[in-house]
């Protein structure tokens, strides 16, 4: 069983301090993906860096920065690079793409899309050069996992209170809801609507006004997986009871098979 967290912790080292960090592990992931770390790593503290039994892997975060992901796992990948190899998104540390042979891990902090963290614009051009690079390895043939925080809601059932008709609100404008729905027609399933059709799930809820008692959010955290994948996803879940940021964790369990029987190279895309 191959069992993957992704987290939004909203500071790492905050997040640690506050003793809600390190919890997390009891679940046993195999991998667990962190997105806004907001430190370099020589700023982290030394049991995250260095953690028992795994290996870690942060992007560098730029001066001032919101951003930076990173990769806590048991078994070495076969590779660790960031970014998309756009030189225009490369540098944000948002990105942290890791090969394990069988599959291909892409840990992913999206940009929010409003001032003065970015813009829609520059957030959908993101959407784009990432759209480009996971056609390029579904052309390849590889197994493809997609993790992080997405900055959508998919979909009205990713939302509490949804709007009566169609706006251009950053989050769930047309605009960014048609680049998920451009990822699923490559052939990736949005895992946790595999096993939870209905509304009310959320990853993110606001500090102000008890949202996060009151269920007030939204869902824009996921694990998408590519076709050769998804038959051996066996479960997928949301954890709002572990604390720590205004996120909470998602996890995605798959079965994969044994070495020799691992899933196969897709057909390419036409």
């Amino acid at each position: 069983m191959l069992t993957i967290l992704s987290w939004n912790v909203n500071g790492l080292r905050g997040c640690y301090d506050r003793k809600h960090f390190l919890p997390v592990f009891r679940h046993n992931p195999e991998i667990v993906c962190v997105q806004e770390t907001k430190a370099p790593e020589e700023k982290l503290p030394e049991k995250v860096r260095n953690l028992y039994g795994y290996h870690t892997y942060f992007s560098a975060v730029p001066a001032g920065s919101t951003t930076g992901v990173g990769l806590f796992t048991r078994h070495q990948p076969l590779s660790v690079h960031y970014g998309f190899g756009n030189p225009v998104f490369d540098n944000k540390g948002r990105v942290l793409v890791a090969d394990y042979g069988r599959f291909v891990l892409l840990n992913i902090s999206f940009p929010l899309g409003i001032k003065p963290m970015g813009n829609l614009d520059n957030k959908l051009k993101f959407y784009d050069a990432f759209l480009l690079y996971v056609r390029s390895l579904c052309e390849e043939g590889r197994a493809v996992i997609i993790c992080g925080d997405f900055n959508v809601a998919h979909t009205d059932r990713d939302l509490y209170n949804p709007p009566k008709k169609p706006v251009r609100q950053v989050g769930i404008s047309p605009e960014e809801r048609g680049k998920i729905d451009q990822l699923v027609g490559l052939g990736f399933t949005d895992t946790f609507r595999i096993f939870h059709e209905d509304a009310g799930h959320y990853t993110r809820w606001p500090f102000q006004n008890n949202s996060r008692e009151r269920n007030f959010g939204w869902r824009i955290d996921y694990c998408f997986v590519s076709n050769a994948l998804q038959p051996y996803v066996s479960d997928a879940a949301i954890l709002p009871a572990i604390m720590g940021s205004d996120h909470c964790p998602v996890m995605l369990e798959l079965n994969l098979p044994d070495t020799e029987t691992s899933p196969q190279p897709t057909k390419a895309l036409s």
